[in-house]
């Protein structure tokens, strides 16, 4: 049975552990999608999603999306520099902006310079040349 809201205009209602990413530009799309290093770091449980979003709120989405407690960093080769260095200072770049928040993180829960997003405990699929379906595989079942 198709969901009534995709019939009315509205946007389906996804599950809990599913993010439908649409970043201002199609490179951070393509970014995302190629990238070559990941980085997943979770808040720890008495961090309220809005309060990671707000203190994310400063840093640039080319390189960091953020979903429920858990914020995904990545970093791909065609950025023309080294994407280890680069990747490195965009994770001091959010650490900075969770500390100025007083967010802690899970270490748990955190996966450090994955190789791939499926590494990092995340699926990603194109859906158009500016919109990444994003699926943590890491959610634990009833996270809200």
């Amino acid at each position: 049975m198709p969901n009534a809201n995709a019939t009315n205009g509205n946007p389906p209602n996804l599950p809990s552990n599913v993010l439908l990413f649409t970043p201002t530009t199609q490179q951070t799309a393509h970014s995302l999608l190629n990238g070559s290093v990941f980085t997943r770091l979770a808040a720890s449980g008495q961090t309220e999603p809005a309060q990671l979003a707000e203190a994310l709120r400063s840093v640039d989405e080319s390189f960091c999306l953020c979903h429920r407690n858990v914020i995904l960093i990545f970093d791909s080769d065609a950025e023309g520099k080294d994407v280890q260095d680069a990747h490195h200072e965009h994770f001091r770049v959010v650490c900075l902006a969770l500390k100025d928040k007083d967010i802690n993180l899970n270490v748990a829960g955190c996966v450090h310079d994955a190789s791939t997003a499926l590494e990092a405990g995340f699926q990603l699929d194109e859906l158009n040349s500016t919109s990444v379906l994003v699926i943590d595989l890491m959610a634990e079942d009833g996270e809200e």
